[in-house]
């Protein structure tokens, strides 16, 4: 997981995904590639990226951000929906984040953002 962004306006959320998930999803293709069950996903695309909030007014204040007119040109709400007693949101984004190079280049258009669970607390941030 990774730290969240300091503002939870979307053009602040548009660049801690674009500084941040890059590197992310990096570390995660190389940790299971070098961990004992050396696992090659060099070659497989991710569907989404999961952000999640500390707390519900975050998870609030966040998804109300991304669905302004100042995130219009940014994100589109595809469904938020209650999954498990909480509310999930998933964005599309208009402009994919762009990975590696080459033939082992990944595009990630979708944001997963889960409310806390009760009695679960989590960090902010990215997660797998």
């Amino acid at each position: 997981m990774t730290s969240n962004p300091d503002n939870t306006t979307s053009a602040d959320f548009l660049t801690y995904l674009h500084d941040r998930v890059p590197s992310f999803v990096t570390a995660i293709v190389a940790e299971l590639k070098t961990s004992e069950y050396d696992i090659d996903v060099t070659d497989l695309q991710a569907d989404h990226v999961c952000y999640r909030t500390e707390s519900m007014a975050q998870y609030t204040e966040l998804v109300e951000a991304l669905q302004s007119p100042e995130a219009s040109g940014s994100f589109t709400l595809l469904v938020e929906s209650e999954i498990g007693g909480r509310p999930i949101a998933t964005f599309k984004l208009l402009q994919p984040i762009e990975i590696g190079s080459g033939n082992h280049r990944r595009s990630i258009d979708v944001i997963e953002i889960p409310s806390p669970k009760e009695g679960s607390p989590y960090d902010a941030g990215l997660e797998i």
